[in-house]
């Protein structure tokens, strides 16, 4: 609805936003074909999306050889500027490099574990941020004591569940997509695994929730976005957000809203729709969103802030904003 802000507040240097949408269900081969349309059937300045890490990965390099601003809401540090080199890719919120080692610490010096395990996914979203977790673990002289994989669809973990159990494990690290994390908390719960579950953003957002019911009590998260910030400009996106769609936002919402007003003021500084210069712009840009301080660091990303939350049954109570 930022468009639909900005749009009646009489939108930039005289010209409104039009607002093409795809859904690429979150799929890196349907995303490929409504890049490709929204770039070179539809000419769009920009392109929000896609928000699958793997996707990304797929067709970032469409938005370099279109020479078009691609702005992205997906984690993977797989993408970051030093490793892709890609001018026209754009992150709108921390990456894993950035929460995961956040994760590992909260773990490290306020869980005090010293036998963790993991539990991970098969895309590059969830082994990009077990190499974070590895090596930030290591960092602290401390090495991950069982690592057990889960497959995207997967209905049943109670083989990986005993292993970690058996293992001895202090604290269960979660790093899957929300339907494997729910499908994981639930079986940890039954085989009474009780060590503190922690895991990264897929497990703090209502996708993941909703599907754990009550075994989703108790697990902390690293998240993008908590509704419960007091902070006055989250409650006014927060507040918005309920007026018009009727629930409270999650992340990564709060992104792509920073994310038109960032496009908004690249637009505003090139003085021009041409997408090669607001690609030079958004290099410039700086502005104070949801996130707060919204300003492309050396990796591409706009942003580094992240909350380490706990589930009560019902809300994610902040622990701490970082």
């Amino acid at each position: 609805f930022a468009v639909d802000e900005i749009n009646a507040a009489g939108g930039v240097n005289g010209a409104k936003f039009e607002l093409v949408v795809y859904d690429d269900k979150a799929d890196a081969s349907m995303a490929a074909t409504v890049v490709r349309r929204a770039l070179f059937d539809d000419k769009a300045v920009a392109i929000f999306g896609p928000n699958m890490s793997s996707a990304v990965l797929g067709v970032h390099t469409l938005a370099q050889q279109a020479r078009r601003p691609m702005l992205v809401g997906a984690t993977s540090p797989s993408f970051r500027y030093d490793k892709v080199k890609n001018d026209f890719l754009f992150r709108l919120r921390a990456d894993d490099g950035v929460k995961v080692a956040q994760q590992v610490k909260y773990i490290v010096e306020n869980l005090k574990a010293k036998k963790p395990g993991v539990i991970y996914g098969s895309t590059d979203y969830c082994t990009s941020a077990l190499d974070v977790a590895k090596e930030t673990f290591a960092k602290y002289g401390i090495q991950i004591v069982a690592m057990e994989q889960m497959k995207e669809g997967d209905k049943d973990a109670t083989g990986q569940i005993l292993k970690l159990k058996n293992a001895g494990i202090d604290c269960l690290v979660g790093l899957t997509h929300e339907p494997e994390a729910a499908v994981a908390v639930k079986q940890v719960r039954q085989l009474q695994l009780n060590v503190p579950i922690v895991g990264f953003s897929a497990w703090g957002v209502p996708a993941f929730t909703d599907l754990a019911g009550d075994a989703a009590k108790g697990v902390i998260s690293v998240q993008g976005f908590n509704p419960a910030d007091t902070d006055p400009v989250v409650k006014k996106f927060v507040d918005s957000y309920k007026a018009k769609w009727g629930r409270e936002p999650s992340d990564p919402a709060q992104c792509y809203y920073d994310g038109v007003y960032v496009l908004k003021e690249a637009i505003k500084l090139a003085g021009s729709t041409d997408s090669e210069k607001i690609a030079e712009a958004l290099k410039k840009v700086e502005y104070y969103g949801v996130q707060g301080r919204m300003k492309l660091d050396a990796l591409h990303n706009f942003t580094n802030v992240c909350y380490i939350s706990e589930f009560d049954g019902k809300n994610w109570k902040i622990i701490a904003k970082l």
